[in-house]
């Protein structure tokens, strides 16, 4: 056996402590990486993911590396649990549909790369594998998870009340997420708080903004904004995927697009967000609702709440209105689930008729809603796929969050507390006893 002379053995032996070394420091830097652009921590129990980085990328980066396994867990779960919905159609059609039928704009884009950079950096190939796919997530499946509630729209339900109905004439919103993902996913569901950022050469100034997301998705569907305008999407089951067959806006990025761009203190917001989403065709039909500070709303002498439907069809070009804005009339409340009542002949809905008939009775007998009334209207649009309810008091910033565990859907957890400020507020966490 041939033995190498001492010195070649000291410089073998030292090239591999070298080599070791700037692993170890890759790693650390991975870690460092994501350490200036975000944080996951625990708060009041529940995890929350704080985004605060100047750039994009930077923030899908800690997006990335801090949710990893919850990324490959929610997709192994979407494509197990989703009825009528299969890895064959995963791959031939909503990869494709993703990335060739949908324009994405330039911070989304960074975005994505900066997740799925997150996500290399924190699981090897191997630890990336999807069961349910037979292989490791791939970029195109970060984008593809980001557009399957334009392909397998959710049935949510909701309302918003003001003036009488209301302590101190405040506004009260409340909402429940329905979308049949799996046990696992749902429980993997993280409230998100994504600092405003400032704006540069390569990012516009966006308004910080709070919510309730899952692992993986850029796209957000429940949340608040910090000058307290929410906005929560519901789909409208009534109309089948139409219009154009390209350039579609995520319907899930237009709603996060509008809290960072919208003020409600300087404008109408149903107004603003109705200008944002005609700009852009929808694969599919449209409930925005939304709702912002009653102060906003006496300002410029409006109602705080309004519904906006939209779809695929019936453009500007087509001779019709591109959004339609269903606002707040006399009664002082509105209630949305998952039929338009503008764009349409109105669908009979036992969910819409149950929380507008309780609404109605409240208002009879001189009763607030305040937030235990509120959790009871939500009880009358409950589905057996709730996956979480959230009642919103935009006037103090303060969202009220319980998510489905186990045989207990959201509607009748115990709700917990948050207010914006709070989940803002970096290193913000509950102490490890």
């Amino acid at each position: 056996m041939r033995i190498l002379p001492r010195s070649r053995r000291l410089f073998l032996a030292t090239l591999a402590l070298g080599l070791l070394a700037a692993q170890s420091l890759y790693a650390q830097t991975a870690a460092e990486r994501a350490a200036e652009a975000g944080e996951l921590v625990t708060l009041k129990g529940q995890k929350v993911l704080r985004l605060y980085g100047e750039d994009a990328k930077e923030r899908g980066f800690a997006h990335g590396y801090y949710l990893a396994s919850g990324i490959v867990e929610a997709m192994d779960d979407a494509l197990k649990s989703l009825p009528f919905f299969t890895v064959e159609k995963f791959e031939k059609r909503l990869i494709p549909w993703s990335k060739d039928h949908f324009q994405w704009d330039a911070a989304s884009v960074r975005e994505f790369e900066g997740v799925f950079e997150g996500l290399c950096a924190k699981l090897s190939e191997k630890e990336r594998v999807c069961p349910a796919l037979g292989r490791a997530v791939t970029l195109d499946d970060i984008y593809a998870i980001n557009v399957i509630a334009d392909y397998y729209g959710p049935a949510c339900s909701g309302f918003s009340a003001w003036g009488p109905l209301t302590e101190d004439g405040k506004v009260v919103y409340g909402r429940n997420l329905d979308f049949p993902i799996g046990p696992r996913a749902v429980g993997n569901q993280v409230l998100l708080a994504n600092e405003r950022l400032r704006g540069h050469e390569k990012e516009p100034k966006r308004r910080a903004w709070i919510g309730v997301g899952w692992p993986g998705l850029i796209t957000v569907f429940t949340a608040m904004n910090e000058d307290g305008l929410v906005c929560c999407l519901h789909d409208a089951t009534n109309v089948i995927k139409g219009g154009p067959k390209d350039g579609y806006v995520a319907r899930g990025l237009l709603l996060r697009r509008m809290l960072e761009a919208i003020d409600p203190d300087e404008c109408d917001p149903a107004a603003a967000a109705a200008k944002m989403a005609a700009e852009r065709p929808a694969a599919c039909g449209n409930l925005f609702h939304l709702a912002w500070p009653a102060a906003a709303a006496q300002k410029h002498k409006s109602t705080p709440s309004a519904v906006l439907e939209f779809d695929g069809t019936g453009r500007e070009e087509a001779g019709a209105k591109a959004v339609s804005i269903r606002r707040m009339d006399e009664r002082n409340y509105l209630v949305v689930t998952n039929h338009y009542c503008l764009r349409s002949k109105e669908l009979e809905c036992n969910r819409f008729a149950h929380i507008t008939d309780d609404l109605a009775a409240l208002a009879r007998n001189n009763q607030k809603v305040d937030l235990a009334a509120a959790r009871k209207l939500l009880i009358g649009g409950e589905l057996p796929t709730a996956a979480h309810t959230v009642v919103f008091l935009p006037d103090s910033r303060t969202m009220h969050v319980a998510i489905t565990r186990a045989n207990f859907l959201s509607t009748r957890v115990a709700a917990t507390a948050f207010s914006a400020k709070e989940l803002l507020k970096r290193g913000n966490a509950d102490k490890e006893k």
